[in-house]
């Protein structure tokens, strides 16, 4: 059957076919008859092809088999009635024809294929998750319409609430009826429940210290009724008020003080007699309180970080002391700090959260960062391939010294019987690679008696990693076979070091043969160091003692295996002698920098820990050996130091007594400290999946005529990914822009205006406390 898209075309077929007979009539063409009828009709055919392409002609035959797509919206707003989508999907299927082929699409924010078109299908479950935080219906359409086959019936059957918040259904339906899709709606049952919730918190983005605001609470309730509210500054609780909810909307306002000087965040939330959904019960708004900076000095030890703390005090800035736990894990929460302080703090107590939290701190946000040396710090402190290294102006590649020795290590590392212990004995493992360098050797075994990873160069550290990764390790017997390959691989190598790292829990029997062979080890110049963990009684704890005895290492006890890495770090730079210079010298000055201003000829150092600068990264202070002592560098919006000798007085003992050491602990933090933020006026404001960014230039500001000026907004996400928006003029001293906000959490945005001549910025934020599904429910 010819079929056509626009039928009214045809028409044209009789003035045009007159035209071209009256032309024909015309023409005085030197040919016969019957060759004269023959073009007339050739150009009439020509003619009337063309315009049946132009009117769309086909030809279509009739259909009996069908397709058909199941569009199943499985967002947070159908979490209740799942179950009936999944029941009404499966009693359908139960009435396909046998040539019919089905396929089933799951939707929320993003589109998912659950089952592709096909005549045989097994459905009971949705196994899809795609994002529940928001529907987009017209996704789900397209997806369905593009995996329908052609050559039958298509059809498309969408089961949802219709609570789309991306997207236009209305729009891709009309597109599918222009294809000749059928699309049916199953409306999803409903059940008209009471409901109250709080739709949204407004504070000023910027206050003065002791200024006087008002928080506004937009609240909605479907039927009246008595309510408490909650008010929390951070994670504190502010206030408690009971009040009534009317039936609709309603807004509360409360009066306050501005909170002490930094960013903090104001959080709501409602507690009602009457409640279908808890989980948009509450809201949150950030302020930005200006005033003296806020220093955060993070500990290793107690008392490691007392001197910088003591000199910060002296200037009137304002310091917090804590531990590693201490720092918060968002970056809302350490937004409220200028700068922080790492004062000889091991990689293992921040953990990679932690880390990856400073780092977006100081590139994103503009912060500063002061690194501090010792101990348990750098290079031995595990900062090697962390995201503190990566934020840092040095490596923890250790300088290739000309007098320093190499050495050769065998690591021993059995099996702890516990899945969680031997991936951090891997770990571990991994860390002591990291510090040998290129000219050193290293062997590793798991326990069995041979080398997993045969003895050798520190050339590709990645390779070795990859076979501690795979090895599995034993649960030996005795240590004999272990400790006699040990000695038999180190023998063979020209290392002026030789030395061997046994990981165990003790629990072997060992017997004069083995005591014979580590004293057999230590004449030969080999040394046996343990670490003991898991070990179950005294005794099991005093044999791995007695082998760090007869070997002459050194034995620890690492009760709590998080605690492994470090100590397997700490043994082997104490092994190699190298990671920690312990010598005499006076930093040498290689460039001006204002950390310098007004300090005077520098008191000596007796030692610091050996890092590598990196090509962009400026150092002051050098040691004699040409090694960073102090380095520094701006790491995107912030910037970082690096202090490579310690702040407490193990190395720094003639620097402690020096009359200018405030001053200098000063300098070295607040030059990494921001600029006070401006008075730019930011208003943040959220809209179905989008953000709405408003800046308006502080009164007073000069901006010379024709100047060319650029605001950009740097979006930091919940997951602390990164996007950077470009906001455009919409009036004199006004910008707008857009970002998505498709993640539920705190948005940290650092807005920045540049002028010909001039800078301003400003730290604000906004929170999307609950997935926008939860807003038309009730």
């Amino acid at each position: 059957m010819l079929t056509f898209e626009q039928p009214l075309l045809l028409l044209l077929l009789v003035p045009i076919g007159i035209l071209v007979y009256l032309a024909w009539r015309n023409m005085s063409l030197p040919f016969p008859r019957g060759q004269r009828w023959l073009i007339l009709g050739c150009r009439l055919a020509l003619f009337s092809l063309i315009i049946c392409a132009l009117a769309g002609v086909a030809w279509s035959q009739p259909v009996s088999r069908q397709s058909v797509v199941f569009v199943g919206d499985i967002s947070a707003s159908t979490g209740t009635q799942k179950a009936f989508i999944e029941q009404w999907i499966t009693s359908a299927l139960k009435h396909k024809g046998p040539e019919d082929q089905v396929g089933i699409v799951a939707v929320g924010r993003n589109a998912l294929v659950e089952q592709s078109v096909k005549t045989q299908i097994d459905f009971t479950r949705f196994e899809s998750a795609p994002d529940t935080n928001y529907t987009d219906l017209a996704a789900g359409l397209r997806l369905a319409a593009a995996i329908l086959p052609t050559d039958t019936q298509r059809r498309i059957v969408l089961l949802s609430d219709g609570q789309q918040n991306l997207g236009d259904a209305l729009q891709e339906a009309q597109l599918l009826q222009q294809e000749g899709i059928r699309l049916d709606i199953v409306p999803l049952p409903t059940s008209k429940s009471a409901e109250a919730r709080i739709d949204g918190l407004r504070s000023p983005t910027e206050l003065q210290t002791n200024e006087r605001f008002l928080l506004h609470t937009q609240l909605f309730s479907t039927v009246a009724q008595p309510a408490t509210l909650r008010l929390y500054l951070d994670r504190t609780l502010l206030l408690q008020l009971s009040t009534h909810l009317v039936a609709g909307t309603q807004e509360i306002s409360f009066g306050l003080l501005a909170p002490p000087p930094g960013f903090h965040t104001y959080r709501v939330t409602l507690e009602a007699t009457q409640d279908t959904i808890l989980a948009n019960n509450e809201a949150a708004a950030f302020v930005n309180v200006q005033g003296p900076p806020h220093v955060l000095v993070i500990e290793g030890k107690p008392g490691e970080g007392q001197n910088i703390v003591a000199a910060l005090q002296a200037t009137r800035i304002k310091v917090t002391v804590g531990t590693a736990n201490d720092i918060p894990t968002t970056l809302d929460g350490l937004a409220g700090y200028s700068g922080v302080v790492l004062a000889d703090v091991p990689a293992v107590s921040l953990g990679t959260a932690r880390m990856q939290i400073l780092q977006a701190y100081v590139r994103d946000l503009g912060r500063g960062l002061v690194v501090s040396g010792g101990e348990n710090s750098y290079g031995v402190g595990g900062y090697a391939n962390t995201p503190l290294e990566q934020t840092l102006p040095v490596t923890m590649d250790i300088p290739q010294h000309k007098e320093t020795p190499n050495i050769a290590v065998v690591l021993i590392v059995e099996s702890l019987e516990s899945n969680g212990e031997i991936n951090i004995s891997k770990e571990a493992a991994k860390g002591v690679i990291g510090l040998l360098t290129p000219r050193d050797q290293v062997g590793v075994s798991g326990g069995c008696g041979t080398l997993v990873a045969p003895m050798q160069h520190v050339t590709n550290r990645t390779a070795i990693d990859h076979i501690i990764d795979t090895m599995d390790p034993c649960d030996p017997g005795s240590y004999l076979p272990d400790l006699a390959n040990a000695e038999t691989v180190l023998l063979k190598t020209d290392a002026k070091i030789k030395h061997v790292i046994l990981l165990g829990d003790g629990d072997t029997f060992e017997d004069s043969q083995t005591t014979a062979q580590l004293l057999k080890m230590a004449n030969e110049h080999i040394t046996v160091s343990t670490v003991a963990t898991n070990a179950e009684d005294y005794q099991q704890l005093g044999l791995m003692q007695q082998i760090a005895t007869l070997g002459k290492g050194r034995f620890y006890r690492a009760d709590d295996p998080s605690a492994i890495p470090q100590i397997l770090l700490k043994e082997t730079q104490q092994a190699t002698r190298r990671a920690v210079i312990i010598e005499p010298f006076v930093p040498a000055i290689v460039g001006n920098h204002p950390i310098l201003t007004g300090l005077g000829a520098l008191p000596g150092l007796t030692g610091y820990v050996a890092t590598t600068p990196k090509p962009t990264g400026q150092m002051v202070l050098i040691s004699h050996k040409d090694d960073p002592v102090l380095a520094v560098w701006q790491y995107g919006l912030g910037r970082v130091v690096a202090w490579t000798s310690d702040a407490l007085g193990l190395w720094t003992a003639n620097w402690l007594q020096w009359n200018a050491a405030a001053r200098w602990w000063a300098n070295l933090v607040t030059w990494t400290l921001p600029t006070p933020d401006s008075s730019l006026n930011v208003n943040a404001t959220v809209t179905g999946g989008s953000g709405h960014l408003t800046v308006d230039l502080p009164p007073g500001t000069v901006v010379g005529p024709g100047s060319q000026q650029q605001v950009q907004a740097e979006i930091i996400t919940p997951d602390l990914s990164q996007e950077t928006v470009t906001l455009q003029p919409t009036a004199p001293h006004r910008w707008e822009g857009n970002f998505p906000t498709i993640q539920v959490g705190a948005y940290v945005l650092q807005v920045t205006w540049q002028g010909a001549s001039s800078r301003l910025g400003t730290t604000t934020g906004l929170v999307v406390p609950y997935s926008p599904e939860f807003h038309t429910l009730g």
